[in-house]
């Protein structure tokens, strides 16, 4: 067992963990945005944080020309696993820190989806990933992400949760409690992952991932600083629903200057 995020064991199942995640309409609403902000047509993405690749291959399988980057090679593998149907050069995946990496080709779009934003925990990691962002967009392409909302997470605060996924025999359960770091905008969620067949235990994982929560007017700074301009903030699931205490997530969007 480890502590650090996305291991092996981890990767394996994230998928079936979150199964009842809407991707397609989270893809939705990116072409949305692609479709209200973008100055002409979309046509390459790079997708930061892609983990096992569930917007960048959907994206992919609309026409985008799509590269993932993530850190964790085991939830690259089962990206590339779950890519093997598109065609050669639709999607491509690269192992890289996505606050320090660079390729020459530049992108229309840029995505940090279901708070990658949030895994850098310190404001120097913050404007390095959004620097990053800034370099591989071309002038005027977007810069997409969602990321746990401040006043939401501080008012509502994490509570333990506990998710069973049941498939045939096998069993998933998965626990998770969090605390907060007020003074410098963090959650730590303890995640303890059992994998269960015939009701015994055959694994166990446990992980631990800090996640950074966001203000409007620091994100609105951070991406001044990294030559972008802010020009949307909503609700993560409706682009015309602004946020609220209620809303955990939300998701924001720039131009490159």
């Amino acid at each position: 067992m480890g502590s650090s995020p996305f291991q092996k064991d981890y990767a394996e199942a994230y998928d079936i963990l979150y199964q009842d995640k809407d991707y397609p309409s989270e893809c939705d609403l990116i072409e949305e945005i692609f479709r209200k902000f973008a100055a002409g047509k979309v046509r390459t993405i790079l997708d930061l944080g892609c983990g096992t690749g569930n917007h960048a291959i959907p994206l992919a399988c609309r026409g985008y020309q799509v590269t993932g980057v993530d850190l964790a090679e085991d939830m690259l593998q089962q990206a590339r696993l779950k890519a093997q149907f598109l065609a050669q050069g639709q999607i491509t995946f690269l192992r890289e820190d996505l606050r320090r990496f660079s390729i020459p080709q530049k992108f229309d779009a840029v995505l940090m989806m279901f708070a990658v934003l949030g895994y850098q925990t310190t404001n120097e990691d913050v404007l390095a990933a959004l620097n990053s962002v800034s370099r591989h967009l071309n002038p005027g392409g977007l810069f997409i992400c969602d990321v746990w909302y401040g006043p939401a997470v501080l008012r509502q605060r994490p509570e333990a949760k506990e998710k069973i996924i049941r498939t045939g025999m096998d069993e998933i359960i998965r626990s998770a409690s969090g605390t907060l770091d007020s003074f410098r905008h963090l959650c730590e969620v303890h995640y303890h992952l059992r994998h269960l067949k015939s009701g015994q235990v055959q694994r166990e994982v446990v992980e631990k991932h800090t996640m950074r929560y966001f203000f409007p007017q620091e994100l609105a700074f951070f991406i001044q600083q990294a030559a972008m301009e802010h020009i949307h903030f909503s609700h993560v699931g409706n682009l015309s629903r602004p946020p609220t205490e209620e809303t955990w997530n939300i998701l924001l969007a720039a131009r490159k200057l």
